[in-house]
């Protein structure tokens, strides 16, 4: 889900020595990152840099002064379109981003700040893109052990991000123990001013948490709590009305999701893949009912503005990001473990919760 463009920064606002730009290979401004780059820069004069360089093969890329960017250089990195991913395009965009760190560290640089390159007009899947960026990135620091560049990848929209830590997190779990370090450098972020974590109930937004004791009506039934209406749906999908009943008279969280585990519904084998395949949009539901039910609750997430929403849960994977919120580490994308479902859920809820207001003549302060 996009951030409208008043809300959320441009890779262009990096603190980082180098910006890439996802270049055409006749290096003349476009649309998206190119032409928010040359906008930034100083249109006349990038794009004289650009013309004197005159061109640029698919799969590699050059370097201008950055001008009036806050960055020194920009790399212009020419990109595949995607044509099936049989046409060369993973060895291409592999080039393309290996190219730009050589010639970021060629030029004496420590940090620099990458799109997600062709993923754009040139359409190439995102989960490909980032195993291949990760990839590339990866496979330099091991050629190159001593380069000493910070590697941030400039994204504005949720899901991607998420897809990104989590591809990220599976590189950080399979690596060699000598190649961890090496791979914590490379950092997904999507410019966004502080994260917001959240876990107990007790503690600060703890009306995040699925657990918080908050009424709402959902389909005509009244939940006492996210948790409880989440696990009603999932036995349901086994036809286990009889543990449904059961669910919605305990007042108990723990309870509540005890009895949607495992052990109490064995039935859950059956229904795994449908379950996994819907589980996010079936909670989002309920969710955003608990939200607009609540309005003190709808103010605390609307008043988090454009910050990323993590759930921190040191055993949760796939609701959170297996990681503590008494552990310092949560303040870091690049250490998160799991894929932070509910993280992602709340910050679309805020973004629909946002245009809605704007449609109704209210405004979010």
């Amino acid at each position: 889900m996009p951030r409208s463009a008043t809300n959320s920064k441009s890779i262009t606002d990096l603190d980082t020595e180098v910006i890439v730009n996802a270049a055409n290979d006749r290096l003349r401004a476009g649309s998206g990152v190119c032409g928010a780059i040359f906008k930034a820069a100083g249109y006349d004069r990038l794009q004289s840099a650009c013309d004197a360089i005159g061109h640029c093969d698919t799969g590699s890329a050059v370097i201008t002064p950055g001008y009036d960017l806050k960055a020194k250089y920009i790399v212009h990195a020419v990109g595949p379109i995607w044509s099936g991913g049989n046409q060369g395009e993973p060895e291409l965009l592999y080039e393309a981003y290996y190219r730009s760190l050589e010639l970021a560290q060629d030029n004496g640089c420590h940090s620099i700040g990458f799109p997600l390159i062709s993923t754009g007009v040139f359409h190439y899947p995102k989960d490909k893109a980032w195993q291949t960026a990760i990839s590339a990135c990866k496979d330099f620091f091991q050629k190159a052990p001593n380069a000493d560049i910070q590697v941030v990848f400039a994204i504005r929209d949720d899901e991607t991000l998420s897809l990104g830590q989590k591809i990220l997190a599976e590189t950080n779990k399979n690596a060699e123990p000598t190649n961890e370090k090496m791979v914590r450098r490379i950092r997904p972020a999507n410019n966004v001013d502080r994260i917001v974590g959240f876990h107990l109930t007790t503690e600060p937004h703890g009306c995040f948490s699925n657990w918080f004791r908050s009424q709402f009506v959902y389909a005509g039934t009244l939940y006492n709590c996210a948790e409880q209406y989440m696990m009603a749906q999932k036995v349901s999908l086994g036809h286990r009305y009889d543990l449904r009943q059961k669910i919605m008279e305990t007042e108990n969280p723990s309870e509540i999701k005890a009895l949607g585990g495992k052990d109490s519904f064995p039935e859950y084998i059956n229904i795994k893949p449908v379950w996994e395949r819907n589980r996010k949009h079936i909670l989002k539901r309920g969710v955003k009912a608990k939200f607009l039910q609540n309005p003190d609750m709808m103010k605390d997430l609307l008043d988090t503005g454009d910050a990323l929403l993590c759930e921190c849960a040191a055993h949760d994977r796939i609701w959170g990001i297996g990681i503590d919120l008494q552990n310092s580490e949560w303040q870091d994308v690049s250490n998160w473990n799991g894929s932070n479902y509910l993280g992602i859920i709340l910050m679309e809820i805020r973004e629909e919760l946002r245009k809605e207001q704007a449609q109704k003549g209210y405004v979010q302060y």
